[in-house]
């Protein structure tokens, strides 16, 4: 899309993207981590009923992802709506910058909740990619 427009795209475009792929690398670490979690528990033999951390775990990366990628595809539309031939219409191009704007703040406050609230964070294995 840059290459479309001659020109470099919005920060935010490039921010929101990065966060997906992060939050995409973080469902991945989760997940493997489980596996391997329940193959020592199996192993081991511990009874099914097990320690759901793992699970909890990966199931709120997999939330963070879901808002990353709504949040990725919202963005990308935006970059698509800049991209595109100007038209007589140019009060369309500040819609789709606070656009933009808006979902980066929104981003950031669920992003930092997240983090904030998701226990595996706080023992500081959140940033194994």
């Amino acid at each position: 899309m840059e290459r479309l427009r001659s020109s470099p795209l919005h920060a935010n475009i490039s921010t929101a993207l990065d966060r997906h792929l992060e939050s995409i690398h973080i469902v991945q670490s989760r997940r493997k981590d489980e596996i391997v979690n329940a193959s020592n528990r199996q192993r081991q033999g511990v009874p099914r009923c097990q320690d759901d951390r793992d699970v909890f775990a990966l199931a709120s990366a997999i939330k963070e992802m879901c808002v990353a990628t709504r949040k990725a595809r919202t963005t990308l539309w935006c970059a698509l709506q800049m991209t595109l031939p100007k038209t007589a219409s140019t009060a369309g191009q500040t819609d789709v910058e606070k656009a933009l704007q808006d979902i980066v703040n929104c981003e950031d406050k669920v992003h930092e909740s997240l983090n904030s609230s998701n226990p595996v964070n706080q023992r500081g294995e959140a940033n194994k990619h």
